[in-house]
């Protein structure tokens, strides 16, 4: 069976109750009151005050509705045949005209941050952190199907600017102060404007379900939510990763060219799980639903052209800040080139010493490899499920690594630990680079392993693993109140020669290390001859 949120290939009569909570790419029912008749002659009242607008709606003041059925389920609602034919011609004019120009609108999502902090645990299990504050982000898409599908695209953007006023039962036709209805991890999130058709004043028809070269098959995507065949609603959805099964079934009407990561903040918050959204082969299933707390969009609307800048940072990081966004499929030659630029993006950004900098890079690099967020499939994993798997059990609990297994993906991310060292030295953070450096030889080397007769692997990251240890550990023995490690640095340092004896930078860092600890073993004998001295006198006195 199809997951939920595909919409079914034949067209589907809503049951009396609509489709309150039944999943993704279907109309989801929310608040709104309109039962009482105080709250029918305000909705009427707020009607007649639209009626300047190009779309008018007054003519619908005496629609009954309820909390127990979508307006289109009413028996008025049933009479009803649709908007004036001049309304009519003045929306499909607007959609014309969409279709010859950029269009971009945005979204300004917001949560309680208080309300979050009984999540924290939840949050930390899936490898997020709880928002600072109230407000998550701005996210841009571009509506580029509007030449495919432009009534679609014209109603979301109307949806966005709410310039058509109030729909036919009665809400506000815009998005601006609407809760996200699901937020399914892995599959997209979802909002709508319950008990209303369009700002057509009715179901919309599919324009072109399959557009070439169009497809859901990465995260970004923009899409409109329906019953079935041809009754596209005011429900929006944006995919958070590949979901084909949604083709041909769903529009797909734009696509998001800003704000990836506010998404991917979204996406890690708590929900009731009553939806599963995803199954993960070997790693978990995916449970989503409503929001445990409330994501409002605070503010919406469209973005001129000339306000939104697509053009690449000056540094050329063009890259996502979440690896999935790069490559749904997790190609390993694309995400491994990622982050080999990435890092030399952050090694420029070093040598110009911007070392803050620099550290985001690189742990950004260690994110298309590791994995960023607690359901990505991150290459290191991936290898070591398909490569590994013939380690005999006495190697590994040794803590060490075989030749054959440093693989690229491992030697890319030893490389770019050392590089977190390096920053971590040069911002005097001794003890964090003293923990990066003995994370990388106890990967090269082991704890206690005795392969090879203690032979160190020959490889030139076991001497910048230990040359840059040597380094911390200088610079941890000139604060004052720590205990001295020079002895320890000249013991990495030569440990660094044993694999190569020709180093001139290793040798010459040894000779200055064994200078200061000579310096130092001076000073400590001064200070005990002094304290000798006063023992001999005061015993002489006594």
């Amino acid at each position: 069976s199809l997951p939920r949120g595909a919409a079914a290939p034949q067209p589907q009569t809503p049951s009396p109750h609509g489709d309150a909570t039944s999943g993704l790419g279907r109309e989801t029912r929310g608040g709104g009151t309109h039962g009482s008749g105080a709250a029918a002659a305000a909705a009427a009242t707020a009607i007649r005050a639209a009626a300047e607008m190009p779309v008018d709606y007054s003519k619908f003041k005496d629609i009954e509705d309820s909390d127990e059925e979508p307006v289109w389920e009413t028996k008025a609602g049933k009479k009803y045949r649709g908007l004036p034919p001049k309304a009519l011609e003045a929306l499909d004019e607007a959609a014309g005209r969409l279709k010859t120009r950029k269009c971009y609108c945005f979204f300004d999502f917001a949560t309680d941050p208080e309300k979050l902090k009984p999540y924290a645990q939840e949050l930390a299990q899936n490898g997020a952190a709880a928002p600072a504050g109230r407000r998550l982000g701005r996210v841009v898409v571009e509506l580029d199907q509007a030449g495919h599908a432009p009534k679609l695209c014209e109603n979301f953007r109307s949806l966005c600017t709410g310039e058509r006023g109030f729909g036919v039962g009665g809400s506000k036709l815009q998005y601006k102060e609407r809760r996200l209805d699901l937020i399914l991890p892995r599959f997209c999130v979802q909002a709508s404007i319950p008990n209303e058709y369009s700002c057509w004043g009715s179901y919309l028809e599919d324009e072109h379900l399959r557009i070439p070269g169009v497809s859901f098959d990465r995260p970004g995507l923009l899409a409109v939510g329906n019953h079935g065949a041809n009754t596209n609603t005011c429900t929006f959805m944006i995919t958070l990763h590949a979901a084909e099964h949604l083709d041909g079934f769903n529009q797909i009407i734009g696509r998001v060219v800003r704000g990836m990561e506010v998404l991917r903040i979204i996406e890690m918050l708590p929900t009731d799980r009553k939806e599963r959204s995803f199954a993960e082969k070997n790693v978990k299933t995916w449970w989503g639903g409503k929001p445990a707390v409330d994501v409002i969009i605070e503010d919406c609307g469209e973005v001129p052209e000339e306000d939104v800048d697509l053009g690449p940072p000056p540094d050329g990081d063009v890259f996502p800040a979440h690896a999935i966004d790069w490559s749904a499929s997790y190609d390993p030659a694309a995400l491994l080139e990622a982050q080999e630029q990435i890092r030399d993006i952050g090694n420029r950004h070093f040598k110009e010493k911007s070392y803050l900098v620099a550290l985001e890079k690189y742990k950004k690099a260690q994110g298309y490899l590791a994995g960023d967020q607690g359901y990505l499939e991150p290459l290191l994993r991936t290898q070591h499920l398909d490569e590994f798997g013939d380690q005999d059990v006495t190697t590994w609990m040794a803590g060490g690594m075989r030749p054959k297994d440093r693989t690229d993906v491992v030697r890319a991310d030893l490389t770019v630990k050392l590089n977190v060292c390096q920053v971590m030295i040069a911002l005097q953070e001794w003890q964090g680079a003293i923990a990066m450096a003995d994370a990388v030889l106890l990967e090269l080397v082991g704890k206690h392993s005795k392969k090879g007769l203690g032979a160190l692997p020959n490889d030139p990251l076991t001497v910048k693993a230990f040359f840059r240890r040597a380094r911390a550990r200088v610079g941890l023995s000139g604060v004052k109140g720590e205990v001295t490690q020079l002895e320890e640095a000249i013991e990495d340092l030569k440990q660094a020669l044993l694999v190569d004896p020709g180093n001139k930078e290793v040798q010459r860092e040894l000779g200055q290390v064994q200078s200061k600890q000579r310096q130092a073993d001076d000073v400590g004998k001064a200070v005990y001859k002094s304290m000798l001295q006063a023992h001999d006198s005061e015993g002489k006195e006594g």
